[in-house]
């Protein structure tokens, strides 16, 4: 493939726009910080951006039906949460991760409820969600952290597989069950449908419900494994644990070319924006900004994409 060819599938490519930013900022991290060019530094990176990008893979998916899911953050919470308080309870470790990810599956199913049969919009659907999860992980918790040795996230958090992380083999390997999903399956070809627009596709004959649902219903439970590889990775599970990942996988499905309006972007794209933000994260952490000046920085991003892609789909 000539330079010139080469260039033209990269504009008309968002995802592989995402992958080129990554390694021009991991180029500058390398060349302009301490302590990215070493292996250590990029399996941390690598295992890091897999607790985002979990979350960011579920998000894709509704947002590729244009929805989105701002009840994230509670159920990477409610997760941990959940599991740490039955694990030191009555019930062992298997209970415990099977009643996690019940609960967080059963949010997504409000989620997609409330959207499709209550007609509410998505983002009140499901800020409300996150709003009340918060408030009763509150009091379920009287605001107190709860702490859980569990062997088998401990391993999945931290572990490693001939030297790669597990939490990024388990990232991939979720990535790849979602891509079969979207981009290969039926149900793929409905959100895409949905994107595109909804009247259209209820005269084609798409089921809604159906595909809702299964968009919502994965998204949680997606955000719900995270909280527990999160849980495994730290000892400890927490009210706010999952606060950074509600506008983090928003901005990681966007960054990687998928339109906030739904009905076009890829997959793997998002990959590449879990790893971009993550990079630009440690990068900033690095140079010793602050935790508001960093918030700024990705907030302006994500706000100059929105208005980019906006603009376009009027175009």
């Amino acid at each position: 493939m000539s330079g010139t060819e080469a260039l033209a599938v990269l504009r008309g490519s968002r995802a592989a726009w995402a992958f080129a930013v990554l390694a021009v900022t991991w180029l500058a991290a390398v060349l302009f910080a301490d302590g990215f060019d070493s292996v250590a530094s990029f399996r941390y990176l690598v295992q890091t951006a897999s607790f985002l990008g979990i979350v960011a893979v579920g998000q894709t998916l509704v947002v590729m039906m244009s929805g989105i899911d701002l009840s994230v953050s509670g159920v990477v919470a409610l997760s941990a949460v959940v599991c740490a308080k039955v694990a030191s309870g009555t019930g062992g470790a298997a209970t415990a991760i099977t009643v996690a990810l019940a609960l967080s599956a059963l949010v997504g199913a409000v989620n997609a409820a409330g959207v499709v049969w209550l007609r509410v919009p998505p983002m009140v659907m499901t800020l409300a969600t996150g709003t009340i999860l918060s408030g009763a992980l509150l009091v379920y918790t009287d605001g107190s952290p709860s702490s859980a040795q569990l062997p088998l996230l401990d391993s999945l958090a931290n572990g490693r597989l001939l030297g790669v992380p597990w939490a990024f083999v388990l990232w991939l390997a979720v990535t790849a069950v979602a891509f079969w999903l979207l981009h290969l399956s039926r149900t793929g070809r409905y959100a895409f449908a949905l994107g595109a627009g909804e009247s259209a596709a209820r005269a084609s004959g798409v089921p809604l419900a159906v595909t809702a649902f299964t968009a919502y219903v994965s998204c949680a439970l997606l955000a719900g494994v995270s909280g527990l590889v999160l849980l495994g990775f730290t000892g400890t599970s927490s009210l706010t644990m999952g606060n950074p990942y509600q506008l983090l996988s928003i901005a990681s499905v966007v960054l990687g070319g998928t339109s906030i309006l739904g009905g076009r972007g890829h997959l793997l794209g998002t990959v590449g924006g879990a790893l971009l933000l993550t990079l630009l994260t440690a990068l900033l952490t690095s140079w010793n900004l602050s935790e508001g000046v960093r918030q700024v920085v990705l907030g302006v991003l994500i706000i100059g994409l929105l208005l980019v892609y906006a603009r376009e789909r009027r175009t």
